[in-house]
């Protein structure tokens, strides 16, 4: 007669084999052998049999043995069954998405380049799946071993990242999905993937999950405009970080100038995207950058970074809010017609990705006496506004230094005299808006041959060594 440790020996020594097919069968073959009890109170039985299964890509007859043999997921469950249901759900719910977002590409790592057409309501009922998930996250999270911990690496991983790269994502659930997951149990290891760059495979450090909980945490707290916990985190994660990668720290960084613009200090929030932009030179860092500009009332300034933004060779449907942006902005400047076709614009390409036009550029657009601009017109309208954007001068004009000093741009201005021309280099005055700096170079300067009366460069305007004057600092020669 079988008896029990018998049965379950054959079974592992099959799965061990990898024949899964053959354990299988041969469960089927002799479980009658045996009360339902038995076999539910046999760990090993009950977590080989769920791998066979998972293996074999039969998922729901993987849940339907579970349902079969009374098996509850909840505390106190054996470790051994609950690492084997927890790769059952990993396995499921990799199937029920699109491979191409569960494969690693460096692309999967890395933040969000543009803009997306997200909802405002981001209330959508969970899945059931992510609810089972959640509750055995919850369990796991109370065991030790590095078993539990490998599997709660695979599903914290796959579930955000999955979740991040849908079309509309759910940064509610990724919000709270990241809620369930005790932070002190992810691993602060590094590991390392192949990726494809030019043709050859080359090394890719990857950030740890310590790392990777805090960028998708601080993402959905700043999409659901919770902006005082995101610049606690976001602050928190520089400090605990001690190695970043795929730019979290400048991505961190955003995050705190983005809070403290939403929190009300648009100075502070000003200063950092500047120092971003050292780092980062990203289209829609300067996009909310000109955001900032434009509600401080520097319209100047807020039309430069934004020609600048949409300059940028991302595509341009990716930018329908930086249209609507310059389309406020040129209205404010008066440029009516120009503001009407920013608007415009935005709303066509809107229409043509099928995406919902807000009822703020609907409303934008009831102010013109404008005749509607036709979908058969799109292509010309984007060239003429594509000329628009080259053309543009994008150093404006002010009428103090302060002004000057404090946004750090370069300016255009004209050489008008040249005091000395020798060993020592060259200097004289450079005419601006109605007013004449100061400036000098050396001898060493890379284009100093090119510097004489009538010459057009950019410079920027700093306090003198004296500090009781303002001197120009020459950045380029414009030939």
């Amino acid at each position: 007669m079988l008896t029990l440790l018998e049965f379950s020996k054959q079974i592992a020594n099959l799965k061990k084999e990898k024949k899964y097919s053959e354990a299988i069968s041969y469960f089927e073959k002799n479980k009658n052998e045996f009360t339902k009890e038995q076999i539910a109170n046999n760990e090993y039985i009950v977590s080989d049999i769920l791998t066979c299964l998972r293996q074999l890509n039969n998922l729901d007859e993987g849940f339907q043995f579970l349902n079969t043999y009374g098996i509850e997921i909840k505390e106190g469950q054996k470790e051994r069954i609950l690492s084997a249901y927890g790769w059952l759900l990993w396995a499921l719910y990799k199937a029920k998405n699109d491979k191409k977002i569960i494969s690693s590409t460096e692309d999967d790592f890395t933040e969000v380049k543009y803009e997306k057409n997200e909802v405002e309501d981001l209330d959508f009922k969970k899945s059931e799946l992510i609810e089972k998930i959640e509750t055995l996250i919850t369990i796991l999270n109370q065991l030790e071993s590095d078993f539990t911990k490998t599997l709660l690496s695979n599903l914290f991983m796959i579930v955000l990242k999955t979740e991040k790269k849908k079309a509309i994502p759910n940064w509610k659930v990724i919000n709270e999905f990241c809620n369930k997951i005790n932070l002190e149990k992810l691993s602060k290891e590094c590991s390392i993937i192949k990726v494809e760059q030019k043709g050859q495979l080359k090394d890719m450090e990857l950030a740890s999950d310590f790392e990777n909980w805090y960028a998708f945490k601080t993402k959905a707290l700043e999409k659901l405009c919770k902006w005082e916990e995101c610049f606690n985190l976001s602050k928190e994660a520089l400090e605990k970080i001690k190695k970043f990668h795929h730019s979290n720290d400048v991505w961190f960084l955003r995050r705190i100038a983005l809070s403290k613009k939403n929190l009300g200090n648009t100075e502070d929030a000003i200063k950092e995207l500047q120092s971003i932009l050292k780092k980062k030179h990203e289209w829609f860092i300067k996009k909310e950058l000109a955001e900032l500009y434009f509600e401080k009332g520097d319209v100047d300034l807020a039309l430069k970074e934004a020609i600048d933004a949409i300059k940028n060779s991302k595509k341009l449907e990716y930018k329908v809010d930086l249209l609507y942006l310059l389309g406020k902005i040129l209205s404010e400047k008066k440029q009516l017609e120009l503001s009407f076709k920013h608007f415009s614009l935005s709303k066509l390409i809107r229409q043509s990705e099928k995406w919902k036009v807000p009822q703020k550029l609907l409303e934008e657009l009831r102010k013109f006496t404008f005749p509607e601009i036709q979908k058969s017109d799109f292509e010309k309208l984007k060239n003429e506004l594509q000329k628009y954007w080259q053309s543009y001068e994008v150093f404006p004009i002010y009428n103090d230094d302060k002004h000057i000093e404090s946004s750090n741009i370069d300016i255009k201005g004209e050489v008008v005299k040249i005091l000395h021309d020798n060993e020592r280099g060259k200097d004289g005055f450079i005419k601006y808006n109605g007013r004449e700096y100061y400036f000098s170079v050396f001898p060493d300067f890379h284009s100093i041959s090119k510097i004489a009366v009538g010459t057009k460069v950019f410079f920027e305007i700093k306090q003198a060594a004296d500090g009781k004057r303002k001197k120009a600092k020459i950045k380029k020669v414009i030939d």
